[in-house]
């Protein structure tokens, strides 16, 4: 009978091996696979390098053409397969349609690369395999999705070992001295959430993972009442959503996140931002920030604000309450003094009192006029001690009223300069009980007649007082 070579009317071989070479020249994803009944485990009489390379099968779900779909398969040395032969006769094209769990009894390293159907590289099975624990003589899917092996699962215990918790959070400032509405002290803290959540989750056979050789691990989790989807780095990097919707998102070295549009967040809830190191916000457009309750801010070190860096800006303010401030130490301030700035004026305006207590000294300087006036109320000067009063030039005192000028001791009016001291005015009076202790002394001086005394003498002039 003649024999048709045409594939698929000549037969259907199929056979199960084990994996040797996985590093196809080709880069196609193909393998070397020794088969059992068809290939030797004597690698002198058949070694690895003359098995013949084996395609994969992928799924409808992988066009697996022009760069599409999963790249390359992921069978490692020493993986158990299944497939068949194109060509049934010669079996020189093998077909892999999937791969073989089971319960590994002796590790990789035990052969040595001495035997056939086997890892020759003697890395797997492994005694303990990094990035999970797992071992032989238990099976070989992995512990996240086996109930409670999970827990010895090293990604999983890494997690639960590294949970940061009493994340310190901004505090409100108690600032009894300037304000009562601060309430006292806070001591705000968060934790990271616990791994897995809080449900019981990674039940089998709903917990679907896939984990790779470094260590890198995904989970889609059907538990029922404990879904979940894992993302995780082989470095403790992860991303995780639990049964009740709660996203954790731990990066273990440093974030980057780079959006080319416009980018939203809408947060119903509280939002808590803690960081030690430095924190720099550079906004090369506005920034309106728009507070619904209150505004704090408690700063430990020192605040510095330039308005205008990029060129002249102004501060404007508009409170419609208090304004209450306590500084423990100096306040310096300059307005218009800026080596490339015109002087500039300072204007205040209090619709109320405005008053001023100091405990040191004061001292004003203008080096332009100085003017204290009252519109309509009284303007009072009041020393505990000594007031003086100096001018290069005059002095003016004017009343648009009466004068009164009162003292418990005496009065000096001395004039070093020579000229009058005049006393003048419609029923002008000068009076002292004792003229001696009037204390006008003059330089020089004239005696004027009182009007209306006609020829009566003047009074002896006292010696002028020095």
């Amino acid at each position: 009978m003649k024999e048709n070579y045409f594939m698929g009317l000549d037969g259907f071989v199929w056979f199960t091996g084990v994996v040797e070479n996985r590093n196809d020249p080709a880069k196609l994803g193909r393998v070397q696979v020794r088969c059992l009944g068809y290939h030797t485990e004597d690698l002198i009489d058949i070694p690895s390098a003359d098995l013949p390379w084996a395609h994969i099968m992928h799924p409808v779900t992988d066009p697996s053409m022009q760069g599409m779909g999963n790249t390359p398969t992921f069978l490692v040395e020493g993986t158990w397969v299944i497939g068949f032969f194109r060509d049934a006769n010669e079996k020189q094209q093998p077909i892999i349609m999937g791969s073989l769990p089971g319960y590994p009894m002796e590790a990789g390293s035990d052969f040595g690369g001495d035997y056939g159907f086997t890892d020759p590289n003697g890395v797997y099975p492994s005694l303990q395999r990094k990035g999970s624990n797992h071992s032989i003589n238990e099976s070989d899917v992995s512990r996240l999705a086996r109930d409670g092996d999970a827990e010895t699962h090293k990604s999983l215990s890494d997690r639960r070992a590294g949970i940061t918790k009493g994340i310190a959070a901004a505090s409100k400032p108690n600032i009894p001295t300037v304000s009562t509405d601060t309430g006292k002290e806070e001591n705000p803290r968060f934790s990271e959430p616990t791994p897995r959540g809080t449900k019981p989750t990674g039940q089998y056979p709903f917990n679907h993972v896939h984990e790779s050789e470094s260590g890198h691990v995904q989970e889609i989790d059907d538990t029922p009442g404990g879904e979940r989807l894992l993302k995780q780095h082989m470095s403790g990097t992860y991303e995780e959503i639990v049964a009740d919707g709660t996203k954790t998102v731990k990066v273990v070295g440093n974030n980057y996140e780079i959006i080319a549009g416009a980018s939203n967040i809408f947060v119903t809830g509280n939002v808590n931002m803690t960081t030690y190191g430095t924190k720099r916000e550079f906004i090369t457009g506005d920034y309106v920030l728009e507070v619904g309750g209150k505004y704090t801010r408690k700063i430990h070190g020192s605040e510095q604000v330039k308005i205008g860096a990029g060129g002249a800006g102004n501060l404007e303010e508009s409170i419609l309450g208090n304004h209450a401030y306590n500084v423990g130490g100096t306040v310096r301030g300059a307005i218009g003094t800026d080596t490339e700035a015109t002087n500039k004026d300072f204007d205040l305006t209090v619709g109320g009192n405005f008053g001023t207590t100091i405990t040191g000294d004061q001292f004003v300087s203008s080096v332009g006029e100085m003017s204290l006036q009252s519109v309509s109320k009284n303007v009072r000067i009041t020393a505990f001690e000594n007031i003086g009063l100096m001018s290069i030039l005059k002095v003016s005192i004017v009343s648009g009223s009466d004068m009164a000028i009162k003292t418990a001791g005496k009065i000096a009016i001395k004039s070093t300069g020579i000229g009058t001291l005049l006393f003048s005015g419609i029923d002008s009076t000068v009076t002292a009980v004792n003229s001696s202790e009037l204390g006008i002394g003059l330089t020089t001086h004239f005696h004027r007649d009182t009007p209306g005394l006609g020829s009566n003498p003047t009074s002896v002039p006292e010696e002028a007082a020095v």
